[in-house]
């Protein structure tokens, strides 16, 4: 079957000029069998791809599995209606590749956390420092977290140790101490300087004797005299050992 058509015929003997040759590609068309009318058509005489759907263009059966390569997308070519829902899989996430800029604010609820989250982080061994918080729920303002100094607010010692009462007391006698130092001793009085001064001279320190073997009723007592925010005294007798004066230093911290 031809595969193009023309008006133009030729019998025997006819003479081949320009004129008819002009006339036979002029008055040739493409005949309906060049084409197979699935992936090629004709339109207005020309040979196109079958128009997807009665349109112009390139249908899915003109494609090939996999014939579309990256280099053949443009740069920022896919936008986000190309993705189909629920697609981007758990596999087509780089590792530590979600940043908290995408997560929405208030999101992350108690099921997402892992049950380490707290036993799973490096324990603290020493004494918790002055600006070490906690995060905890404040049910006076509807659950919501907060932080808290609690090396500030809570009833914790701010300072303590020990006077050893040797017969012969003075500032190196002031062991184990925290929160303060020893800074001076005159006759029975030691003078602590406190490392944070509290937030007023309105602080309870206790001070009492003590034995390592039996306590004597009859000893001299102790005193203590506040004298700022920032000083205390304690005044004990010079007794001997093993007799020992201890105390503890409570209330708010200055911030």
């Amino acid at each position: 079957m031809p595969k193009v058509t023309t008006t133009t015929s030729f019998s025997e003997d006819d003479q081949l000029t320009h004129v008819t040759l002009n006339s036979l590609f002029t008055n040739s068309a493409f005949h309906s069998s060049a084409v197979d009318d699935t992936t090629l058509e004709l339109s207005s005489g020309a040979i196109r791809l079958k128009a997807a759907g009665g349109g112009n263009g390139i249908a899915t059966s003109h494609i090939n599995d996999d014939a579309i390569v990256v280099a053949k997308i443009a740069d920022d070519a896919v936008e986000t209606d190309q993705i189909k829902d629920s697609n981007v899989t758990l596999a087509k996430m780089a590792v530590e590749s979600v940043d908290s800029d995408q997560y929405v604010d208030g999101s992350i609820d108690e099921e997402h956390l892992s049950n380490d989250v707290i036993t799973g982080q490096t324990a603290l061994t020493a004494v918790p420092s002055l600006t070490d918080v906690m995060l905890f729920s404040d049910a006076d303002d509807s659950g919501n977290l907060k932080k808290l100094d609690f090396m500030q607010y809570l009833p914790l010692p701010r300072a303590y140790g020990i006077i050893k009462m040797d017969g012969s007391a003075g500032t190196a006698d002031a062991l184990g101490l925290y929160g303060c130092t020893c800074t001076a001793y005159s006759g029975e009085t030691y003078t602590f300087d406190l490392t944070t001064d509290m937030s007023s001279a309105n602080y309870p320190v206790i001070a009492q004797d003590h034995d390592t073997s039996d306590y004597d009723d009859e000893a001299d007592s102790v005193a203590v005299e506040i004298v700022d925010a920032g000083q205390f005294k304690i005044h004990a007798p010079v007794l001997t050992s093993p007799r020992h004066v201890s105390f503890v230093v409570f209330g708010t911290l200055s911030t």
